[in-house]
């Protein structure tokens, strides 16, 4: 038993005894019958412990269903009280509009310190396609965390181990008459801990997946998923009748935006900012409508449609204008998988159209409702996307992952002192996802003068900013453009004969460093990005420069950096860069960021002098 010993609690920490989940997988009727018995046991120290009231049974309507709960808890007195109500709740899944996504609910009474509550339920599988993955650790430590699989003789699974295995998960396989018996245990496992910044568990948090490869029935085998040629087959097969409607409007449509366009890529370009601005995204998951394109005629029409309904309409679209175009299956940043490594439905949560112009494949999502023709949307970066050739043919391409160069903040900063004060103006530009991401807020927001200060105060507390102009707030591929002139108040010290200042007024990255005792995920950055700041001083009359820092340079393998000094007559100018240049930091490598950040934030409190003539 762990005691936590904080100033907030002295109770011991609440720990789950053993959790296994037992699956029964045999062919009945021709088809396979998948049965999952889960149960679970935890022992409570905190009884306020959210993770201890009570228990949440996740389950898709149209695919699973669940049956059989029991719960009930033990208190140390040995008085057994089964739960009072168990009900049945719709799961908030961020921003889906409809979908058959359902939980079980309840909670358990009367919890006293040293009580032990159970919990069992049973859950059927109605498609053989989709399976659950199994997480071995929980956001309490676990003791014994166990999964089996029983599998008959007619049914050939598969199984991957992903995740981080720092510690050790016994394995074994076991016959029982006619049925193979897989055992995976991990014993003692630690928390899992939550943490900002965190990747999707995918990444670290030790798990299984399996899957069925085929089945035998009284007329042969029956392929299920488990390569990529039959996952392939299931998703062809899921989308072979789409697209039947009458599409007259979509092809008038599309003839009246490429009117007078004779380049594909401006075809492509019309076609795609008409699909992003036009077409509102509006998530759907119910049932195979979670997997299944809309038609495009009628996507048109209604004006509203999830990823897959946007990427079809934009691939007929495409097609209409004679552009070679193709949609394609994606997993974004929060699957960590590759197609070999899980050919299954677990791999993929979204779609996408592939278009080819020039011999050069051009990645659209339309769901990235700011996203300049021809990006990419951050989510889907370094990911593999399976792209529909023909019923029976597919590509599987990686999406590039987008250069900081392409992701920069520029600044040009003119500044005289004023008394105590630092006054100036700048013209600053966003590229890139910068841009992408500065006017998805920009554009959300009722308040957009207050928006607009916050974001230009956000390294510097005492500025005051004025006259803020935007520019280029479009899907064009030009910068945007925000000039404004400030004042910077608290920034110089001053004495009889000198003036002491520090000229980096921009200081990105400054509060990255990791905690490298504590943390213990990888650390996940939406993308690569870079600043380029130009300063230029005007000495005051009367003073001349007594101190100047010396030059700096610093690179390592996530970030480079410089920061130059020089004086032209009576001007002080400065340049300073830098790019950082990771997506996913792993924990190994959590030292070699802090001594980047270090050697950078150092440089940001370096001063200059001027001195009385």
């Amino acid at each position: 038993m762990i005691f936590s010993i904080n100033a907030q609690s002295t109770k011991p920490d609440s720990y789950i005894v053993a959790k296994e989940d037992s699956y029964e997988i045999v062919v009945k009727n021709n088809v396979p019958s998948i049965i999952l018995a889960s149960k679970e046991v935890k022992w409570v120290g905190d009884k306020s412990e959210n993770a201890v009231l009570g228990n949440r049974i996740n389950y898709i309507d149209s695919f699973e269903k669940v049956y059989d709960i029991e719960a009930y808890s033990i208190s140390p007195s040995n008085k057994k009280q089964k739960v009072g109500y168990i009900g049945t709740g719709d799961r908030e899944i961020g921003d889906v509009f409809f979908h058959d996504m359902k939980f079980r609910y309840y909670n358990f009474l009367n919890l006293e310190e040293g009580s032990q509550t159970y919990s069992f339920y049973k859950k059927e599988y109605k498609k053989p396609q989709f399976l659950e993955s199994y997480y071995f650790k929980d956001y309490l430590e676990c003791k014994s965390s166990k999964i089996v699989l029983k599998v008959s003789k007619d049914v050939e699974i598969g199984y991957t181990e992903q995740g981080k295995f720092d510690e050790k998960i016994d394995f074994s396989t076991q016959k029982e008459g006619d049925f193979t018996v897989y055992t995976w245990q991990l014993l003692n496992a630690a928390k899992e801990e939550k943490e900002n910044g965190s990747p999707s568990p995918s990444y670290y948090s030790p798990h299984l997946i399996f899957y069925i490869k085929n089945y035998k029935t009284a007329t042969g085998t029956q392929n299920v998923v488990g390569s990529v040629d039959n996952l392939y087959h299931f998703y062809a097969e899921t989308i072979k009748n789409i697209n039947k409607e009458d599409q007259t409007q979509v092809k008038e449509k599309t003839a009246e935006l490429i009117n007078g366009l004779t380049d594909n890529t401006a075809k492509a370009k019309a076609i795609f900012d008409y699909v992003q601005s036009k077409i509102n995204y509006v998530a759907f998951e119910d049932g195979m409508g979670g997997f299944v394109p809309r038609e495009a005629a009628s996507v048109l029409q209604k004006k509203y449609g999830d990823c897959k309904d946007m990427a079809n309409l934009l691939n007929e679209m495409l097609h209409y204008a004679g552009i070679e175009s193709n949609i394609a299956w994606i997993g974004t940043r929060q699957n960590n998988y590759t197609y070999e490594n899980v050919p299954s439905p677990i791999v993929d949560n979204h779609m996408i159209t592939v278009a080819t112009i020039d011999n050069k494949d051009i990645f659209l999502d339309a769901t990235g409702h700011f996203t300049s023709f021809p990006n990419v949307t951050p989510f889907i970066q370094g990911k593999e996307a399976l792209v529909k050739t023909n019923d029976e043919k597919y590509r599987i391409i990686k999406v590039p992952v987008i250069a900081a160069d392409k992701n920069k903040t520029t600044g040009k900063l003119k500044l005289k002192f004023d008394q105590n004060t630092i006054v100036g103006e700048a013209d600053f530009k966003l590229n890139g996802f910068v841009k992408t991401q500065f006017i998805s807020t920009y554009k959300s927001t009722d308040d957009k003068d207050e928006m607009l200060k916050e974001y230009l105060a956000r390294f510097i507390q005492n500025i005051k900013t004025s006259d803020i102009d935007i520019k280029n707030d479009d899907l064009s591929q030009n910068a945007l453009q925000i000039l404004y002139h400030f004042e910077l108040e608290k920034w110089i010290k001053k004495t009889d004969n000198q003036l002491l200042f520090k000229p980096i007024l921009f200081f990105p990255y400054s509060d990255a460093r990791i905690n490298v005792e504590k943390r213990k995920n990888p650390l996940e950055n939406d993308f690569k990005k870079s600043y380029e700041f130009e300063y230029e001083f005007i000495i005051p009359a009367g003073y001349s420069l007594e101190f100047l820092p010396e030059n700096f340079t610093f690179k390592n393998d996530f970030f480079q950096a410089t920061i130059n000094y020089k004086k032209v007559n009576n001007t002080i100018m400065i340049d300073q860069k830098m790019e950082m240049n990771v997506l996913l930091l792993e924990k190994e490598n959590f030292e070699t960021w802090n001594t980047a950040i270090k050697n950078i934030t150092k440089q940001y409190n370096q001063n200059i002098i001027l001195v009385k003539k």
